[in-house]
């Protein structure tokens, strides 16, 4: 071999070694990435991918398995665990959306996302089909080029991880509560508001105001209440009788349901009735009663559903029925004997509305 030959050799020589060490896809060895395939489409689409990507050097798998749109935790959190699964450095997968045919090309060393779409029609291998999923593989390409290269194309959808041997900040303490949330869980309260129930003595009942105050805590609430209602006339041809009530009592509850910022609780009341009737003759031949003041014990459940509107204020909506022991019962002394004119309920359902203030 003369001279000039040994020196053109040793110029190739170099050359060839400058090009392979300033050729970042030569001097770096094989990387990894995946595909998640869902379907027969997908399948065909990932072939397409490796054709137009097989000079670069990346080792393109597949992996079988649901779409990734579906995942509880999201694309992305998926992408990141298939990822780590794998050791892949780039994570893709293909959405079908009617005409559309989007692909996502996930790099979770460096929290990029690239998405793009095209109109893919057609059933696979078909002209207007190839010439959309040949599209979509020269995109994912230049994507995965990106990612050799260090720098991945897309936006920036998660913070990369630390780099190995780099401790990872320390979490933030917790959020103070707002104002008022302390109440929530544990306080006083206020409940003024209006009910009405069915009592047998008048075809409409009794309506009237509610008032109480309680404590409430987190596995206990006490409240005592007072209840008024609007005198009502009992007229027949011999009788005006004006019949009111009131009550008196006090209930446990304890919640057996929450939901954000409702709750449901139930529980068990006890305390007293009162009843205060004034009669008034409408016939000469009858001689009306004294006016009368009775008690009658009560207990009963009770379920209420509160919704907190706020730090300080709450409405409520209480179901109960009350168990009368001790009622009156109204009628006419006729000869020695009595005449049962009305006898009221024994049981009487209660539904009350109102508000819960949380000074």
């Amino acid at each position: 071999m003369s001279l000039l030959e040994a020196v053109a050799w040793q110029r190739v020589v170099v050359l060839a070694l400058m090009l392979a060490l300033g050729n970042p896809a030569w001097a770096a060895g094989p990387w990894r990435a995946v595909a998640r395939v869902a379907s027969s489409e997908d399948r065909a689409l990932l072939e397409r991918v490796r054709g137009q990507s097989s000079d670069l050097p990346v080792v393109l798998e597949a992996e079988a398995g649901a779409a990734m749109d579906s995942s509880p935790d999201g694309a992305w959190r998926e992408a990141e665990r298939i990822a780590l699964r794998q050791a892949a450095r780039a994570v893709l997968w293909f959405t079908r959306e009617g005409a559309e045919l989007r692909v996502s090309v996930a790099a979770p060393r460096t929290g990029h996302l690239f998405v793009r779409a095209a109109r893919v029609e057609g059933a696979p291998e078909t002209l207007t089909w190839s010439v959309g999923a040949e599209a979509l593989a020269l995109t994912v390409r230049s994507a995965l080029r990106a990612v050799e290269a260090g720098e991945p194309l897309g936006e920036v959808v998660a913070p990369p991880p630390p780099p190995p041997g780099v401790a990872a900040p320390p979490p933030l303490p917790p959020a103070a509560p707002a104002p008022g949330a302390e109440a929530q869980a544990d306080g006083a309260f206020l409940q003024v508001g209006l009910h009405a129930a069915l009592d047998g003595y008048h075809p409409g009942g009794q309506q009237g105001l509610s008032v109480g105050v309680g404590w409430t805590g987190r596995v206990l609430r006490l409240r005592a209440q007072v209840l008024a209602s609007l005198p009502v006339h009992l007229r027949d041809a011999y009788t005006d009788l004006r019949l009111a009530q009131g009550a008196a009592l006090v209930w446990a509850d304890v919640p057996f349901v929450k939901a954000g910022a409702w709750e449901g609780t139930v529980g068990l009341g006890a305390g007293v009735a009162g009843f205060w009737r004034h009669t008034e003759a409408l016939a000469p031949e009858v001689e009306p009663a004294p006016s009368r003041f009775v008690a009658a014990f009560v207990v009963g459940p009770a379920v209420r559903v509160a919704w907190r509107w706020g730090p300080a204020l709450a409405l409520e909506a209480a179901l109960s029925g009350e168990v009368l022991l001790g009622r009156p019962r109204l009628g006419y002394a006729v000869d020695g004997g009595f005449v049962l004119r009305e006898d009221g309920a024994s049981v009487r359902p209660r539904l009350g509305v109102g508000m819960v203030i949380f000074p």
